[in-house]
């Protein structure tokens, strides 16, 4: 919030609290309140009323505290200061001069020496409201947000029902990580003050990282009706609207935010890809990665959509790129490693897919790509351990089914290869009937050991006749 200004001090006060001044002096003070309120204020004129008002009586302390405003009204802090200086001397156990001299200090960016004058102060009168809230606001700027904290609780104690107390004290709970009270505090200020951009945005913030998100949005949108351009807004705006979705407003939202930060380019490249517009999705990530060309995830982004594309080679540079920024990430380990079988690449792929396996036992396409490799390369024990893994962990094909079949044939298994052949069959009979029929014109075939049962010229039997001639 803007710092405010103590007005300057009125003739009456000074009857009231100052002891008998130099006529003379008097006489120039009067001039110089005269020009309270008109467009003489804080003019030259006015200036130099005060000052000759300081020359003919130094110890007048009201003429020293309306000069120093004066001057800090024209921006002259270090003349403003030589006055506090001497107006703290006069009166040391007064407050008043504790509180100018530390805001102009918050003013001149010196928090520790304006935090400083506050402490005096506050010793002096422990109860004065306004003090312990500029205190609070300094230790805030000072990152130190538990005394910030501890200072807004005591505006609250002697003043139950400050509004901006609230707001200030979930502020410094917030960065405390105090979630749940500074949410309670943002609805406190809210209650009185709804329209209020910084609270709706801050409470959306954290009603977001409570996974509140349908609060959160709705929060965000309120903040969005009173400062539409906010560009933190409309990132975060657009980062949950990207994750419930809703492709057309994250777009709208992030083409708002700063497009100099990369992460946001990376989303906007998310959003194309989700929509299947390859050449734009390929665009922002690369936009994003001349901002961070060492970003694993944004190569394997840019990876993803060149295979889409079906630019393999594209694709396989940049997921090599992600790994060399990466080493362990599974994903991309995968992808590369499938890319890999399909340029024929065995000895890599094999490579990535166990490294793969190593992160991830459980990822049954990894398997199931490494079952292919090893199964071309006529590993057959360890191809069959990978296909049955594949299908363990959910990642099951007929090709997967009809090769199982095969392989326990050739280890002279009828019923484990029946089995899998009998799923094969039922999920694409005219492809794989007419293999198997095929396989039977050989001489020698890993069907051997089923050629002649009766289970399997029964199978045989049940699907053959729906082939189309």
């Amino acid at each position: 919030m803007a710092t405010q200004w103590a007005p300057l001090l009125l003739l009456t006060a000074l009857l009231q609290n100052t002891p008998a001044v130099d006529p003379d002096a008097l006489e120039w003070f009067r001039k110089g309140e005269e020009l309270i309120g008109t467009p003489e204020e804080n003019s030259q004129q006015q200036t130099e009323y005060f000052k000759k008002a300081v020359e003919l009586a130094p110890d007048f302390s009201a003429a020293r505290y309306n000069l120093a405003l004066i001057y800090l009204k024209q921006e002259q802090r270090e003349l403003a200061l030589d006055q506090l200086d001497a107006l703290i001397a006069l009166e040391p156990q007064g407050t008043s001069g504790y509180l100018l001299r530390a805001r102009v200090r918050l003013e001149g960016e010196d928090l520790s020496h304006a935090a400083e004058d506050l402490q005096q102060a506050l010793e002096l009168d422990p109860e004065n409201y306004e003090t312990w809230q500029l205190m609070g606001r300094i230790r805030y700027q000072q990152r130190e947000y538990k005394q910030a904290a501890r200072a807004f609780e005591k505006i609250l104690e002697l003043r139950p029902n400050p509004v901006g107390a609230y707001f200030d004290l979930a502020l410094s709970q917030q960065s405390l990580g105090q979630r749940q009270d500074a949410i309670k505090n943002y609805q406190r200020f809210l209650m009185v003050v709804p329209d209020d951009f910084q609270a709706n945005y801050f409470l959306g913030i954290l009603q977001r990282q409570a996974g509140q998100n349908d609060l959160a949005l709705k929060l965000f949108l309120k903040a969005e009706s009173i400062e539409p351009t906010h560009q933190e807004l409309a990132q975060e705006l657009g980062y949950l609207l990207l994750d419930r979705n809703d492709l057309e407003g994250a777009q709208k939202r992030l083409l708002r935010a700063d497009l100099n930060l990369a992460v946001n380019l990376a989303n906007l490249g998310v959003i194309a890809k989700r929509r299947g517009e390859h050449i734009q999705a390929e665009d922002y990530f690369r936009r994003a990665l001349q901002q961070e060309p060492e970003n694993a995830l944004l190569w394997a982004q840019l990876g993803d959509v060149m295979a889409q594309t079906e630019s393999g080679l594209e694709a396989i540079e940049a997921y090599e790129r992600a790994l060399y920024y990466d080493p362990q990430d599974l994903d991309t380990l995968y992808n590369l490693g499938t890319l890999y079988v399909n340029e024929e690449r065995s000895e890599e792929a094999i490579d990535l897919l166990r490294r793969a396996l190593q992160i991830d036992p459980q990822h049954g396409a990894a398997h199931y790509n490494l079952a292919l490799v090893l199964d071309e390369r006529k590993d057959f024990d360890e191809a069959r351990v990978h296909y049955l893994k594949a299908l363990e962990y959910g990642s099951d094909s007929a090709w997967c089914r009809l090769r199982l079949a095969f392989l326990w044939a050739r280890q002279n298994e009828p019923m484990e290869a029946l089995k899998h052949l009998e799923v094969a069959f039922e999920r694409e009979p005219q492809r794989y009937v007419r293999l198997v029929l095929d396989e039977l014109l050989k001489i020698s075939s890993d069907l051997d050991s089923l050629r002649y049962s009766r289970e399997f010229n029964d199978l045989l039997a049940k699907y053959r006749p729906g082939l189309e001639e």
